[in-house]
């Protein structure tokens, strides 16, 4: 049996979260290798618009998502690799009957020194009432969020975790786990054998077939997403990104077209395949969705989109930390769409779970 140069730890897939906690690690001075069966970066991340802000309506999210918007405004201190990070703003319109727990967190972080202010439903319809209408108790307003290029800020994690010793072996698939009297040692690839101390899945919407396969028990699954660009008629000026919880909406602009990412949730669960061809059917329900919120939607044409798979959880909490019983087994996914703002956490998170450090 063949075999790659060892490493204390051995990342599978390096996608957003997995490119993170490469550099984490190879950061803090592990002996890290990657690998992912295609070019990293280039799956779901690909596809993913970038939105890093802060306020959740969970308070365990919305800390690990304060850390992301802190990493990712300050990028290339962390990593050395440039890669501008784009002030928007950010406008989330919480469901009707959570308006009065978000005003009270709002003014709780507003306090702690937190980038965030909360708007009326009056105040709502003066300062956006020329891109938003439709029922709202009020929004949270972070002017300095925004967007950073999902795919070049995962190519600077993977860059900069190799300037610091990582390996990375990509185009390379993982077949297996490698056991030896029942415990992990590494895994097993088209190239070899990568024997590790540790194995981090980092695998996105590949998880759940992989653990399933593996004989794993878990509570993951795939399902598909789908958000599509949409020109208005003319274009929106200063358009922020957006989650609503009233139409369940979410998205950003597109300053390259002068149009606006809209996301609506498929619902649907799926195999974890390739990316797929936009559902014109669901492109059919966002327009709709999209109506009942955004004032210029009525008015706009598409211009494609994107569509692929992530791996959701039941609690939207992720699942980072140990599986199957074995301490030398970790996951890092099941972010349920919505994993790119909290790569920084993870990462931070499995290094302290690798190295044992205090929390």
């Amino acid at each position: 049996m063949s075999e790659l140069p060892p490493a204390d730890v051995v990342v599978v897939g390096a996608g957003i979260i997995g490119a993170a906690v490469f550099h984490a690690l190879a950061d803090g001075g592990v002996k890290v290798t990657a690998v992912d069966a295609h070019r990293g970066g280039g799956g779901t991340t690909a596809r993913c618009g970038g939105v890093v802000r802060v306020y959740h309506d969970d308070p365990v999210l919305r800390d690990r998502a304060l850390l992301g918007w802190r990493y990712f405004r300050a990028f290339a201190e962390h990593t050395g690799v440039d890669v501008p990070f784009q002030a928007c703003g950010f406008l989330y319109m919480p469901a009707l009957d959570r308006g009065q727990f978000a005003e009270t967190e709002c003014a709780r972080m507003a306090a702690a020194g937190h980038p965030v202010e909360w708007m009326s439903g009056a105040e709502l319809a003066r300062r956006f009432g020329g891109i938003v209408k439709g029922q709202a108790c009020g929004a949270v307003w972070e002017p300095q969020a925004g967007y950073i290029d999902a795919e070049e800020t995962t190519r600077g994690f993977l860059t900069a975790g190799q300037r610091k010793g990582g390996r990375l072996v990509e185009g390379v698939a993982v077949r297996g786990l490698c056991r030896r009297d029942g415990r992990i040692e590494g895994v097993d690839t088209d190239s070899g054998v990568v024997r590790a101390r540790t194995v981090v899945l980092t695998t996105g919407a590949w998880t759940p077939a992989l653990l399933t396969s593996w004989g794993v028990a878990h509570d993951l699954w795939a399902q598909a997403i789908q958000v599509d660009l949409r020109l208005p008629a003319a274009p929106v000026a200063e358009h922020p990104a957006y989650t609503d919880d009233v139409y369940d909406l979410n998205g950003r602009p597109h300053p390259e077209s002068t149009g606006v990412y809209v996301g609506h949730p498929t619902g649907r669960r799926c195999a974890g395949d390739a990316p797929q061809p936009l559902d014109p059917a669901h492109s059919h329900r966002i327009k709709e969705a999209a109506a009942q919120r955004l004032r210029w939607a009525d008015n706009s044409r598409s211009c494609g989109g994107l569509r692929a798979a992530e791996c959701y959880a039941p609690d939207n909490r992720a699942r980072v930390g140990p599986i199957g019983g074995d301490p030398a087994l970790l996951l890092a996914t099941g972010f349920s769409g919505g994993g790119f703002k909290m790569a920084p956490w993870a990462a931070a998170e499995v290094a302290r779970l690798v190295t044992g450090a205090a929390p």
